[in-house]
């Protein structure tokens, strides 16, 4: 992974921090490119894909997935952002990227293999309006998604519970942060049904004895894991719910 993106400082619109920082971003990146990988295989087989990644803000997993794939079939992708820097940092790496928030994303007629998104819909304020929007104009049958893991589901608004008085963006602020189930839940409220799931976790979970321990820092601090789920369009539960938007 490294071979193929020496540098992931800049995968956010702040520098990532080197060392202990660095490993821990790689090891969350080999698991969702995993999971990438693990998604195409179950899509019918093809000499071309066509991947749209949503809220990707460096074109780091399109770069993975471009080499790590090069010899099975040819990728194209798009990567979308709402911000003009990230957007810019992408175009520079030779890759395409599209400006837009992602509830607005129009990409045409253009039939779309896998449309990713790692870590964005807990930013959306309206998560269920997205897949919904998604499901009816996106023109793609599949998206694979990572989320931080919850065994409890919150609203996040983190700036807010800690008085922040400063201007901030998206990438700054959780809305939603759902249990696995919950989001799941709403997946199926807005057309998309689960093909399979798993679960990354970031610590040590072995240890009965400590577990409950690092349980309450980690919580604290941090989230467990992350958990990524890859859906399939199913408009047959969410066609009955009668007051969408367009």
């Amino acid at each position: 992974m490294r071979k193929i993106v020496p540098d992931i400082s800049q995968q956010e619109s702040s520098d990532t921090p080197a060392g202990y920082w660095e490993i821990k971003r790689r090891g969350l990146q080999a698991f969702q490119c995993n999971m990438m990988l693990k998604s195409i295989e179950l899509l019918p087989i093809a000499k071309e894909r066509f991947i749209v990644d949503i809220g990707d803000s460096a074109g780091t997993h399109m770069l993975y997935l471009t080499e790590l794939l090069k010899n099975k079939c040819q990728i194209k992708t798009i990567s979308v952002n709402l911000d003009s820097r990230a957007i810019e940092k992408i175009k520079k790496r030779g890759l395409n990227a599209v400006l837009s928030r992602a509830e607005d994303l129009d990409l045409g007629r253009n039939k779309v293999d896998l449309f990713t998104s790692f870590q964005m819909v807990e930013h959306l304020h309206n998560p269920a309006l997205f897949f919904r929007r998604l499901a009816m104009k996106g023109n793609g049958d599949f998206i694979l998604l990572t989320v931080p893991y919850l065994t409890e589901s919150r609203v996040g608004l983190h700036q807010i519970r800690h008085k922040t008085k400063r201007p901030y963006y998206a990438e700054d602020e959780h809305i939603f942060e759902l249990s696995p189930e919950d989001w799941k839940l709403l997946f199926c409220h807005a057309g998309w049904k689960e093909i399979f799931s798993e679960c990354y976790y970031q610590y040590p979970i072995n240890n009965p004895l400590t577990r409950p321990l690092w349980r309450q820092w980690w919580k604290a601090t941090d989230y467990e894991g992350f958990w990524a789920i890859l859906l399939s369009k199913d408009l047959e539960l969410s066609d009955y719910y009668q007051d969408w938007e367009d």
